[in-house]
């Protein structure tokens, strides 16, 4: 049966908005290099050989899995733009190559002293093969399916790639070049907007990777010196609205949604759906996007029958009345079972479907 791909983005979309003309809960995954080379067989660089190898490969994995997301995972400020920042200031040996997962950046490495950072050259995405083809990808999926494309931006995923352990360092020692890299960031993160905006058009939101707002990281103070300012100097430049998605095990989701304008939050934790539940009610036009639902516990160690509770906990505790999306946090590990995910749009059908029965 072919995907129907245009009453996915109906659901996605109108449950974001806070439509009430949603017909069930809808499913978004993470699903990364690993899962679309282990779905479709293909190595990392045979996905990034050409965009539209790599769009295919996305849109055969998501329908594999019968979510009703789909994005494009190089897309995406961690891995890629590190490989970015590398290649603009010649330190690709800093980059690590695999066959079925995508590159990783020896963290610190370009950015090891302060005549690093303050030398530091911020890339021309147009100019980078990797993000070429992602952006190119990501409008072929536009083309082909009709499924707008959300953007992915973020400071501090980036920050920890160029710096490493050394920018914890520099909260205490040399907060002012911390800032200076931080703002290069948010240079180079407008700088994918630009290239976003010429290839793929305007995006519907903006999905903001705010892993700064944890509190076994830093304080909340700091949190926002270091992310959130630049995420408010983001929303005053893109007039899209903004979600939050961090998949930290301690986050500041009630804290940070009361100085910056979120609609959604997206998170794993905590893992007390006690918590979930009270933040809906406090926060009821906030969409939630997950809550319990880890991928390194019952999708990567239960069974499907686990996994099925799971969902149907946070189906009956959250969707009722909307903005809720079933998704499990982060991306899905190579290793997690097949079953295990198709368990999620199966229960989805039992219990997610308008109105949510409770009993």
């Amino acid at each position: 049966m072919t995907k129907d791909w245009a009453a996915s983005v109906n659901r996605i979309f109108r449950t974001i908005s806070g439509s009430k003309r949603v017909d069930k809960v809808p499913f978004l995954a993470f699903a990364g290099e690993q899962m679309i080379c282990r779905v479709t067989g293909k190595t990392v660089k045979e996905l990034y050989s050409s965009p539209k190898v790599y769009a295919n490969a996305i849109i055969t994995t998501f329908e594999f899995l019968n979510t009703d997301s789909i994005n494009v995972p190089s897309a995406y400020a961690g891995p890629s733009e590190a490989l970015a920042f590398a290649e603009a200031n010649n330190k690709l040996d800093t980059i690590k190559w695999f066959d079925y997962q995508p590159p990783m950046c020896n963290q610190g490495a370009i950015c090891k002293s302060e005549e690093d950072i303050e030398k530091l050259e911020i890339p021309d995405h147009s100019k980078n093969n990797l993000w070429k083809n992602s952006l190119l990808a990501a409008k072929m999926i536009n083309e082909k399916i009709k499924f707008p494309q959300v953007i992915s931006l973020s400071i501090w995923s980036v920050v920890q790639e160029l710096r490493g352990i050394e920018a914890y360092k520099d909260m205490r020692r040399n907060p002012d070049l911390l800032l200076k890299l931080c703002e290069k960031i948010y240079e180079s993160q407008m700088d994918i907007y630009e290239n976003w905006l010429e290839i793929v058009g305007m995006p519907p939101n903006v999905f903001i990777a705010g892993y700064a707002f944890n509190r076994h990281m830093m304080s909340f103070q700091d949190s926002m010196r270091y992310e959130g300012q630049f995420i408010k100097r983001m929303m005053n430049k893109i007039n899209v609205p903004f979600m939050l998605h961090n998949c930290g095990t301690s986050p500041y989701f009630t804290e940070v949604v009361k100085e910056i304008n979120f609609i959604a939050v997206n998170g794993s934790h905590p893992l007390d759906i006690e918590y979930w539940i009270d933040f809906k009610k406090k926060y009821p036009k906030i969409v939630i996007i997950g809550a319990n639902i880890d991928v390194s516990r019952e999708m990567l160690t239960g069974t499907p029958s686990d996994v099925e509770k799971k969902v149907k906990e946070n189906i009956l505790n959250l969707a009722p009345g909307g903005r809720y999306i079933c998704c499990p946090v982060c991306s899905l590990p190579w290793g997690v079972p097949i079953p295990n995910i198709l368990a999620i749009p199966k229960a989805i059908e039992k219990y997610g479907h308008y109105p949510i029965k409770i009993n």
